[in-house]
């Protein structure tokens, strides 16, 4: 039986992308008897995915970002050319290059052009921002499948008009609820490992860029330290503002007090050590950390910015407006009350159980193969 192959296209391949990591949830789990996932991709960086994709059976094509440099344009004609033939889909979680992929994909013969929308902003940098507006421009028309993560993520790039008429499809950024189940024995493992034993631990997880709101959490963080100096922050990522976030945690004198663990594999693990979860982001689509976090069982604290649709268990929100007084008094009442308890069939029942989800995705591009097996 021949695998249909779908080709992700991302920017790259890193373990602390929360895009990678959605789509490698769903690698893990879909029926790799019939489904295979390549990836293309044009950042090589350290800390990939690339020896998980290729255990799991696919491949990766690094090439130069899409552009309009003849010898670009050369390089992806060549690919498609060459690969388009094995693909029954090209999934596109770069979404303002559609204008530049789709054509060339359409033309080598690959039918399904699936845009993927996982966020509610289009970058947290202004000149980014626009360019990939302009650029999203033409993405309705030549895209025929549109994806997103959540309502709020889909209708920003798609519009509400087209969410209304149903044309839209939710794919849950799903996880495995058994990974994540709480579990007091690895809590108090890890505190201990980390000397974390009687300290209120605030916990984050993501990089260090503008969108996640580094800065702000640790003003945050550095309110709720005067009014419990035993309280901890947990800081899991990296990024390009790393060594800004831990200047501004040396100038306020938290050194000692705020714990930054770089990026990690046993995620599952860290959230268990935690008290309360904070993501005070700019922009959100619907953030896996957060349904990571509500599966261990963790009280969450996050801002207007993320969508509601994240609410599960128990989540509070807070305009970005609102004082640092505000937020640490919500951050420390939900972090004092150490009442966890077994959510995963919560989860479950949110749709948001990976085992499920997946079948669906398995699914639609079975049906887009045009063999029902």
């Amino acid at each position: 039986m021949e695998k249909i192959k779908i080709l992700h296209v991302v920017s790259s391949l890193s373990t602390g992308s929360g895009v990678m990591g959605f789509i490698m949830n769903y690698f893990r789990n879909i029926n790799s008897e019939k489904i295979q996932f390549d990836f293309l991709y044009f950042k090589e960086i350290e800390g990939t995915y690339k020896e998980e994709i290729e255990f799991l059976g696919g491949h990766t094509f690094c090439l130069v970002k899409p552009g309009f440099r003849l010898a670009t344009c050369m390089q992806y004609n060549h690919f498609f050319s060459r690969h388009a033939n094995e693909y029954v889909a090209l999934h596109n979680h770069e979404v303002y290059l559609t204008f530049f992929l789709a054509p060339i994909a359409k033309k080598n013969g690959i039918k399904h052009i699936i845009t993927h929308s996982h966020a509610t902003m289009f970058s947290d940098n202004k000149i980014k921002a626009l360019r990939n507006r302009i650029l999203c421009f033409p993405l309705k028309r030549q895209a025929n499948h549109y994806f997103t993560c959540s309502k709020a993520a889909g209708t920003f790039l798609y519009g509400e008009k087209r969410i209304r008429a149903g044309k839209v499809m939710v794919i849950n950024n799903a996880i495995n609820c058994k990974r994540f189940q709480y579990n007091e024995t690895v809590r108090d493992d890890v505190r201990n490992g980390l000397g974390l034993t009687g300290k209120v631990v605030v916990g984050h997880v993501g990089r260090f860029t503008e969108q996640k709101n580094h800065v702000f959490l640790i003003d945050i963080f550095n309110e709720i330290h005067k009014k419990n100096n035993n309280t901890v922050l947990m800081l899991v990522g990296r990024g390009p503002l790393e060594k800004k976030i831990k200047q501004k945690v040396e100038n306020l004198g938290l050194n000692g007090f705020v714990f930054f663990l770089g990026q990690r594999s046993d995620i599952p693990d860290l959230l268990q050590a935690m008290d309360v979860f904070v993501l005070p982001s700019l922009y959100e689509g619907l953030p896996v950390i957060g349904i990571e976090a509500q599966s261990t069982g963790l009280p969450c604290v996050m801002s207007d910015k993320v969508t509601k649709e994240i609410d599960i268990t128990n989540v509070d929100h807070l305009k970005l407006s609102a004082s640092l007084s505000n937020w640490s008094e919500l951050i420390i009442k939900k972090a004092m009350v150490h009442n966890r308890n077994d959510t995963t069939e919560q989860i479950k029942l949110a749709g948001l159980d990976i085992n499920e989800e997946a079948k669906k995705l398995e699914k639609i591009y079975v049906e887009m193969s045009g063999d029902e097996r």
